[in-house]
């Protein structure tokens, strides 16, 4: 892989699909982090799948730093936000989100 971002970005797909998997979810990466959608369908539209959950991975070197700093202000276990004429957008920390996909399928 020649290009440092594309690298990156692979290895962000393959941390967050190991550890799913460690957890004892379904997860797989996608062929080519979505790009052959358009000729091999919905499936491949996204960088990842958990479960039946599509996931896009998006790493960055600095830019995130909002968010990082919401979410720590009281702790918070999540953060919601908006852009005007956008739907709302939650925000998680990596744990938030493996209790509450705990909760909904090891009822």
């Amino acid at each position: 892989m020649p290009n440092r971002n594309k690298k990156r970005g692979y290895q962000l797909e393959a941390e967050c699909r190991d550890f799913w998997i460690a957890n004892g979810f379904t997860a797989k990466r996608t062929l080519a982090g979505g790009q052959y959608k358009n000729f091999l369908g919905k499936e491949h539209a996204a960088d990842l799948w958990i479960e039946e959950f599509s996931v896009e991975a998006k790493r960055k070197k600095t830019g995130f730093k909002f968010l990082y700093n919401s979410l720590a202000q009281d702790e918070a276990s999540m953060l919601c936000i908006k852009q005007d004429y956008c739907d709302r957008l939650y925000v998680l920390r990596e744990a938030t989100l493996l209790q509450l996909l705990n909760m909904a399928y090891r009822k």
